[in-house]
């Protein structure tokens, strides 16, 4: 019984993953999702600057100076004034929600990701602090919580965009209707 006992010992050791290799393929899963969530929440950040940026650039090209506006008259500057208020409210009153909420985030993205890189380390070297399972849960509950954001910013940015280019029509023709006064 004994030459069993110990026959089987080292066996049954060996059998058992240890902490690390138990939680392998749940680390490597959680790695490629940040990844790919983390180019998600990157790409739409690129285009909401890149929309944001335009926008700002067109309605450099429209802005009359101060004087510019006072000698218009009093038609034609309330018309002007309308359509820069209307372009204001469709392109930086209706981005800055969305600026704000997604730099707030890309902040605690950036913070949490060195729980990825710890994760991914560890398992490089074989040896994760802290009860592995909760971190991962929690990651991988952020990267659902990203593509979700992502989603909801895209539409939102979608239906703030077709506003801008509608407000950027009007300030452009009010601009060519004042501007050739």
């Amino acid at each position: 019984m004994k030459k069993l006992l110990l026959f089987a010992l080292p066996l049954f050791l060996f059998s058992c993953k240890s902490g690390v290799d138990a939680h392998k393929a749940a680390i490597e899963e959680l790695g490629t999702n940040w990844d790919a969530a983390t180019a998600a929440v990157t790409g739409f950040s690129e285009g909401l600057t890149k929309d944001v940026t335009g926008y700002t650039e067109a309605a450099a090209a429209m802005t009359l100076s101060e004087d510019a506006v006072k000698a218009l008259k009093p038609d034609m500057a309330a018309k002007y004034a309308e359509a820069t208020a209307a372009y204001k409210a469709a392109t930086v009153d209706a981005y800055a929600p969305i600026q704000t909420e997604l730099n707030d985030f890309v902040t605690m993205w950036t913070e949490k990701a060195a729980g990825v890189t710890a994760l991914k380390d560890g398992l490089a070297a074989g040896k994760i602090e802290g009860d592995v399972a909760a971190q991962i849960a929690e990651l991988s509950g952020l990267v659902t919580q990203g593509t979700e954001k992502v989603t909801a910013w895209t539409a939102k940015q979608a239906e703030v965009k077709t506003a801008a280019d509608s407000a950027l029509g009007m300030l452009k023709s009010a601009y060519e209707m004042v501007a050739k006064k």
